[in-house]
């Protein structure tokens, strides 16, 4: 069984569209189910009535994505977890196209399809490894994010260990377990960073399968709320991994960014 974990917060708009994207060919069971991190729109209210088949969950309090994804898996029955965000949607055949990969690739931990925006362009949904290196890289990357190229094996491999983007990714449960899942440290943001490198060094492989396709409107970092987590994520994952006098250099960048 695939289990498909969606996070949502004020996203009732794009619900239905990312969750009339879970289907899959007959013989496979896909189970839904939908953590609310305490909407202040309409979801509680509409989203049962519009999808009585997926499981909502609806949270007391904004615990943020990892915390909300982690309750989703723990509810999920499925060995295989799709976590998907709200403003993302699958392309036709692309969910059995990431599990017939998945399955068929044993040390895999997780599988990642590639990302557009809505109307077709190449994004991002990869990038090198979190550190003051790779994220000055992934920054001169980001303004060439139209280019083919800037997508491609070749970069990927030139560019040693990536990270895959949590908006759309296929996770084996065997291997979410084994690293506890994601970090409730990170409130918003580098939890998907963190994610990958932990199943890294925990020996599990990480993949993407070309022929699955997710759209992903994906909202920005400018917002002062969203701006301030940003940041503070990107403290935790300085301290978590990287050595310290690479925070000190990131904090200095922040400071001088505003």
């Amino acid at each position: 069984m695939i289990s498909a974990v969606v996070v949502s917060y004020n996203a009732l708009e794009h619900l239905p569209r990312c969750l009339s994207s879970l289907a899959l060919p007959a013989g496979e069971e896909v189970e839904v189910v939908v953590v609310d991190n305490a909407s202040t729109d309409a979801t509680a209210r509409e989203l049962p009535r519009l999808f009585p088949r997926a499981r909502f969950e609806a949270l007391g309090e904004n615990l943020g994505f990892a915390a909300a994804s982690n309750r989703g898996a723990a509810l999920a029955k499925g060995e295989l977890l799709l976590f998907l965000n709200p403003d993302a949607w699958l392309a036709e055949g692309s969910l059995a196209s990431l599990a017939a990969r998945l399955r068929s690739e044993p040390r895999w931990g997780l599988a990642a399809p590639r990302l557009a925006y809505p109307d077709g362009q190449p994004q991002t949904s990869w990038a090198p490894e979190v550190s003051v290196a790779g994220e000055a890289v992934q920054k001169l990357r980001n303004r060439l994010e139209g280019r083919a190229w800037s997508h491609g094996r070749l970069l990927r491999f030139l560019l040693g260990p990536v990270w895959f983007t949590g908006a759309c990714l296929l996770v084996r449960r065997e291997a979410f377990e084994a690293v506890r899942g994601f970090d409730e440290g990170y409130f918003l943001y580098f939890e998907d960073a963190d994610f990958c490198q932990r199943l890294r060094r925990a020996g599990w492989r990480l993949g993407e399968e070309p022929r699955a396709l997710a759209f992903h409107a994906r909202g920005g970092t400018g917002a002062p709320a969203l701006r301030a987590a940003y940041r503070a994520s990107q403290a935790v994952y300085y301290a978590r991994h990287r050595p310290p006098w690479e925070g000190r250099v990131a904090a200095w960048r922040a400071s001088r960014e505003g």
